[in-house]
């Protein structure tokens, strides 16, 4: 009897840990999807000193998910360094929506 294994795709990915003088900085290397987020939202809300910085130049696939969270959190200070251009073109593109969206939701508009 043949036995049918699941074949899922290897999600390369790792997440390196640096000190740069006042700063943590977590490189990110590889392909992140949704399933990481919660691992980098821990690690961005335990660092110490508070001063958090993401290098992307060693990113090389993401998926909406991983750029909505991108987005919220350099608006919450956090520095995306190294962001290769298609990168934070897709950030700011899902920004643009997120605004229309909002000014478009009756519930977010003022009376």
């Amino acid at each position: 009897m043949l036995r049918q294994f699941e074949r899922r795709p290897i999600t390369m990915f790792k997440i390196e840990k640096l000190a740069e003088g006042n700063t943590t900085v977590l490189r990110l290397v590889g392909r992140i999807n949704a399933e990481h987020l919660d691992e980098l939202s821990k690690l961005i809300a335990d660092a110490e000193p508070r001063v958090v910085k993401l290098d992307l130049s060693e990113l090389t696939l993401v998926d909406l998910d991983v750029i909505r969270f991108l987005g919220d959190q350099e608006r919450r200070g956090v520095e995306l360094g190294k962001c290769s251009p298609y990168i934070r073109e897709w950030i700011q593109r899902e920004q643009t929506v997120n605004s229309m969206q909002r000014k478009d939701d009756p519930e977010t508009r003022s009376s």
